[in-house]
């Protein structure tokens, strides 16, 4: 049976209330648990295995600390997760029935378009017509897209005036959105996991997060770089 020190417990409570951290924050915040339990950890190198021994017990509860990539930063970030397939019960019960429709919308039409993302006057187009015809108000719609974006489920991208999915959302929906959008969604061909906002190879259209791309022209050491698919030789943009 596995028993979870307090370090770990401390460790949890704090993630199950801040509910997402990047690699650095949940570093720190790990040394900071084993310091007020007088434990001492490699934390920069045993974070990963402390991480996968707390699942254990958080698996029984449906729940999961969870390690991913912000697809549009490559950033690293730890999140809680709540391991149900329901969308709805990942959201938060602070959000009603049309918020969770506008929201899936949103998902929607990121998904459907080209690059995976949506100007910000069209997600606030959205809010004209949701779930049986209903409606919200504006600024009801701008106060939910500030909100998502400070909880990480969404990206504002201000130069450009959009948005792109949040890490909480590649992390914690993807399977859900590999599911319903299965017919529009597609992995990156380096990392293998869910590409929305990426490019494509203009020879063979295979689709990859920017910042894979970008780090295999880092690691190539030379400018004949190829897709992986196709083999076409890419030019460094």
């Amino acid at each position: 049976m596995v028993r979870l020190s307090t370090e770990h417990h401390m460790f949890i409570q704090t993630m199950a209330a801040r509910r997402i951290v990047t690699s650095k924050e949940a570093r720190e915040l790990f040394t900071k648990c084993t310091e007020a339990a007088a434990r001492r950890y490699d934390v920069d190198k045993e974070l990963r295995d402390q991480v996968t021994f707390m699942n254990t017990s958080l698996s029984k509860l449906f729940l999961e600390i969870r390690v991913g990539l912000c697809e549009v930063t490559g950033k690293e970030f730890y999140c809680f997760v709540n391991t149900q397939e329901d969308e709805n019960s990942k959201l938060c019960t602070n959000y009603t029935a049309l918020d969770f429709a506008f929201f899936r919308r949103i998902i929607e039409q990121m998904v459907v378009s080209a690059d995976g993302s949506l100007k910000s006057t069209d997600c606030l187009t959205l809010c004209n017509n949701l779930a049986e015809g209903k409606k919200m108000t504006y600024q009801h719609a701008k106060d939910l897209l500030r909100g998502w974006v400070s909880e990480r489920w969404l990206i504002e991208d201000r130069k450009n005036n959009s948005f792109q999915l949040g890490p909480r959302v590649t992390i914690e929906l993807s399977q859900y959105i590999q599911s319903v959008y299965h017919d529009h969604v597609t992995n990156c061909q380096l990392c293998k996991t869910l590409c929305v906002y990426g490019s494509r190879c203009d020879s063979c259209n295979c689709k990859f997060h920017g910042h894979c791309k970008q780090r295999l022209f880092n690691n190539s050491g030379s400018l004949n770089v190829r897709c992986p698919s196709c083999k076409t030789q890419w030019d460094i943009k």
